[in-house]
């Protein structure tokens, strides 16, 4: 299989490194791509801004893009111009088409909320308004495309969640948060190229939706620091993310909870582009 690597950062060097041993052809399409693995063919291209770039004989293309800034803008031009451009540059029809979206599209809930597949998205920012409407351009264009709306990413070296409970950044307590390790994500995009009938839509979080202090005080045991503040002013907020359809997808999880995937990131992660 010759598979488009669209926006080719972090997680699609991974999944291209895992495709790259099964055999496959992989292209990493990205504005600078000089630091992509040897093994990948490359294709220097600013999604956004693609001028007269073309590509053909693509069987599957992967879209994770990652805005340069969290912007309204930001978000526009990656994903809603990113994806009109690489859809301009392809000359031939992909069998297979997944972008990974974001959680972030269902936008607004009332706190503690359980959210599936089913729920209808209501963006009121304008980063999710800009995420839907990605969404729609890829179903418009490609009618059998996967989208997979990933929660958190997490695992992967550096992390901002543990480097605000070392230096003691106070947090809400109350927060619902939601989490995905970088390794069940990628199994689950890997696992979407193969699969004959592949899901259109798809949630990808762990089994453990869970209030951001119970993470933060886990992380400062392990890390055998005190737990940060809670910001005891703000009021319980966010929503909880069912992942019945992926875990079932995928079979099981290899981090069902963030205890699970957080213990190996703090005492056994894998070296850079291993996983």
């Amino acid at each position: 299989m010759r598979v488009l690597l669209a926006g080719c950062g972090d997680l699609g060097t991974r999944l291209g490194l895992r495709l790259v041993r099964s055999g496959h052809e992989v292209i990493g399409a990205r504005r600078h791509p000089d630091q992509l693995p040897d093994s990948f063919e490359t294709l220097a291209v600013d999604l956004g801004n693609p001028g007269d770039t073309t590509i053909d004989d693509i069987d599957s293309v992967v879209i994770t893009l990652t805005p340069d800034d969290y912007s309204d803008a930001g978000y526009e031009q990656t994903y809603r111009r990113g994806v009109e451009g690489l859809i301009s540059i392809l000359r031939s029809r992909p069998k297979r088409v997944i972008l990974v979206s974001s959680t972030r599209v269902l936008g607004s809930a009332s706190p503690g909320e359980t959210a599936n597949e089913d729920t209808v998205p209501r963006p009121g920012s304008g980063p999710a308004r800009t995420l839907w409407e990605t969404e729609q351009l890829i179903r418009s264009t490609f009618a059998s495309a996967s989208i997979v709306r990933a929660a958190g990413i997490y695992g992967r070296e550096g992390s901002r969640l543990v480097d605000g409970v070392l230096s003691g950044r106070a947090v809400n307590y109350r927060r619902w948060t939601n989490r995905v390790h970088h390794r069940d994500l990628i199994r689950g995009l890997e696992a979407l190229l193969f699969t004959p009938d592949p899901p259109q839509l798809l949630h990808a979080a762990d089994s453990c939706p869970v209030q951001l202090g119970e993470v933060v005080e886990f992380l400062a045991s392990a890390l055998n620091v005190s737990p940060p503040p809670d910001l005891r002013a703000e009021p319980e907020a966010g929503r909880r993310i069912e992942n019945t359809r992926f875990h079932d997808f995928l079979g099981s999880l290899d981090f069902p909870t963030f205890r699970d995937g957080y213990s190996h990131q703090l005492h056994g992660p894998e070296p850079a582009g291993l996983n």
